[in-house]
């Protein structure tokens, strides 16, 4: 079990999953001038501070729970970007797009339950392989590799279906053994 630091949230991982969030607008605009180029090479710095953040929070005894709610967080906006971009360009149906999202949804709010009660829900390695499918599904499309992206999709998009059933059984496992402090004292 790794241990996650509270003291010290400015770290080297959280400004690289910063600098990840920070790079998406530089794709949009270099997808919509027409540099596809431009864009996934920014995707691609992107990503690559993906695998970095996490190797040094884990090296180096940096993780925080800042940074295990801001790293899905920054995976969420990094697929949500792509996608609506190749939806507005016809490369990816609608229906697709309508499913991850409505995924993401429920996992946000799902999340945001949790919390209330005061339990963090963090990445399972599902939500990482599922990650992995998704981004190179969407490196194969910025190549015009059409039918290996569309494979890589659909699989991503079954992998995020499994993925949601995992989140949520493991939600509803943490919700029913998590007991809220009780305000009232009984008397004896």
């Amino acid at each position: 079990m790794e241990h996650i630091r509270k003291d010290k949230i400015f770290n080297i991982p959280n400004c690289l999953t910063a600098v990840r969030i920070a790079l998406l607008p530089v794709v949009v605009w270099r997808y919509v001038i027409g540099d596809k180029t431009g864009a996934l090479i920014a995707y691609l710095a992107a990503m690559l501070t993906d695998a970095v953040d996490g190797f040094i929070a884990r090296k180096f005894d940096q993780v925080t729970a800042l940074g295990k709610l801001l790293d899905p967080l920054a995976d969420k906006l990094s697929l949500i970007t792509l996608m609506t971009l190749f939806v507005c360009d016809g490369e990816i149906p609608l229906w697709v797009f309508a499913i991850i999202l409505a995924k993401e949804i429920a996992l946000v709010i799902g999340g945001g339950v949790a919390l209330r009660r005061g339990i963090v829900v963090y990445a399972l390695p599902i939500g990482k392989v599922t990650t992995v499918a998704f981004v190179t599904s969407m490196v194969a499309r910025f190549l015009g590799l059409s039918r290996a992206a569309d494979v890589l999709l659909g699989i991503s998009v079954v992998l995020s279906m499994v993925a949601l059933v995992w989140y949520a059984l493991d939600l509803m496992k943490k919700l029913g053994t998590h007991q809220k402090p009780n305000n009232t004292e009984s008397t004896k």
